[in-house]
């Protein structure tokens, strides 16, 4: 796991999701300090490259500022099957895609939290988020995946429906406050052509009833996913990691949360994953942030 401070896209998970972490990889089995995840390409170069299950040296990360971070899991999950799933996900012919359109679908169902908005407004908009990222459900074999999401899928290890609410403040986005205008506008257009054709119409209902509720939210968010693959600006350390785990539900009863509203907090809070991360260190990494 690794926070990427300074970067519009996981700075925006990072303050609506609470933790200190935006991006999430499974180690690959080869011995040489490789890890895989859905992530953007971030290549100015390759502008049409969507991005997609990604292989990477830990070294990749270190190379653009980021700290890593090991977040062990429980001996009773076993790796194998998930680096199996893996396999069948991440081909030489096509490593699928990063899915923009998912991701804002998890900003949203996060800002709804937001103590300012009108609550009835707020539980209608994470409803239409959540049959939003149901409709995504049934299909990974289209590999349109983003980096939490990922990793829950492969160990296939899935959450409750009440771990989506923040335990922590969430913080307002940097700079001055965005205002409405054609933004999102823009947003709405590019996640239409992101988004295929049977997903549409959730899709649609939940942009719609976000202008209502959070009318400049959208707004921010394409200012932050336009800006991401160009802006770095080294942002603040670390400060948030590893709470309290919550406890799995005994009897399963609990309402399951899909997997595409999955965050990288709710890793580190699984009752399937240590309680502590430890900080990768090696030639070229970061010094310690703390």
């Amino acid at each position: 796991m690794t926070p990427i401070p300074g970067e519009p896209l996981g700075d925006m998970i990072t303050r609506l999701d609470g933790s200190g972490f935006s991006h999430s990889a499974i180690a690959l089995a080869d011995g040489e300090g490789r890890v895989a995840s859905a992530h953007m390409s971030f290549c100015r170069t390759r502008p049409f490259d969507l991005g997609g299950i990604r292989g990477d040296d830990v070294s990749h990360f270190w190379a653009l500022g980021q700290s890593v971070y090991r977040l062990p899991v429980d001996p009773e999950v076993p790796r194998e099957p998930a680096l199996a799933r893996l396999e069948t996900w991440r081909t030489p012919e096509d490593d699928g895609t990063f899915s923009v359109p998912k991701l804002v679908i998890v900003a949203i169902a996060l800002a709804t939290f937001a103590p300012e908005l009108d609550p009835v407004r707020a539980l209608e908009v994470r409803q239409l988020a959540v049959e939003a990222a149901r409709a995504w459900e049934g299909v990974p074999e289209r590999r349109q995946f983003y980096c939490a999401e990922l990793i829950t899928r492969l160990y296939d290890q899935p959450f409750a429906m009440s771990t989506l609410e923040p335990t922590d403040p969430q913080r307002p986005a940097p700079g001055p406050p965005v205002q409405e205008g054609m933004l999102d506008s823009l947003l709405v257009r590019t996640l239409g052509w992101l988004t295929d054709d049977d997903l549409q119409a959730p899709y649609d209902r939940l942009l719609a009833a976000v202008e209502r509720a959070m009318p400049t939210f959208l707004d921010q968010a394409a200012v932050d996913i336009l800006l991401s693959p160009f802006v770095r600006t080294g942002g603040p350390a670390l400060q948030q990691g590893r709470r309290s785990p919550r406890p799995r539900p005994d009897d399963g009863s609990a309402e399951r949360l899909p997997f595409g509203l999955v965050t990288p907090r709710m890793l580190l809070d699984a009752p399937w994953t240590a309680d502590h991360v430890d900080l990768v260190q090696g030639p070229g990494a970061p010094p310690p942030p703390f």
